[in-house]
């Protein structure tokens, strides 16, 4: 059987939320609270068959995340030159270089201020202000060819499972 590399992210996501959702339910019923013998009773947890669940729930999640590791490792993004996985990875080097970009495209050129002490400062930026704006939208541009061409790619790509 072949999946394309969405389809496995997807896989993923469903077998991770069930196991959440066995999870849940075993802090849930995992321990009765009760005040006599006669007043105890069995909501139908079992130790041993939750822990097979879970087991093999982790089981499939490894086989598929293996699988989408070596994909992620070995297919090329052609549009950058990069395998899926130094897209990822570029990917997030970008968005850590947004909320600076931001930042710093919004400062005024120049600031001044009133100390404690009456004595008046001025902060002046180091940069200039429209270079600043053009790599931020430059980023912002690239986060977006980025993340159509690992969809493309992701959404062709099949691994044999």
């Amino acid at each position: 059987m072949k999946l394309c590399n969405a389809e496995i992210i997807k896989k993923i996501k469903l077998l991770e939320q069930a196991k959440t959702d066995v999870i849940a339910e075993e802090q849930r019923i995992h321990q009765v609270t009760y005040q006599t013998e006669k007043d105890k009773f069995d909501n139908g947890y079992n130790f041993a068959l939750t822990r097979k669940k879970i087991d093999e729930l982790d089981e499939e999640i490894r086989k598929y995340r293996s699988k989408l590791n070596y994909s992620n490792a070995t297919t090329m993004v052609e549009e950058f030159g990069m395998t899926l996985g130094e897209c990822l990875v570029y990917m997030a080097q970008l968005n850590n270089q947004v909320f600076t970009l931001e930042i710093m495209s919004q400062k005024e050129p120049l600031t001044r201020r009133s100390t404690v002490n009456g004595v008046i400062e001025y902060t002046a930026l180091n940069y200039d202000k429209a270079e600043c704006r053009a790599k931020l939208q430059w980023v912002l541009e690239t986060i977006a060819k980025l993340q159509v061409a690992i969809d493309r790619t992701n959404l062709t790509n099949f691994i044999e499972l």
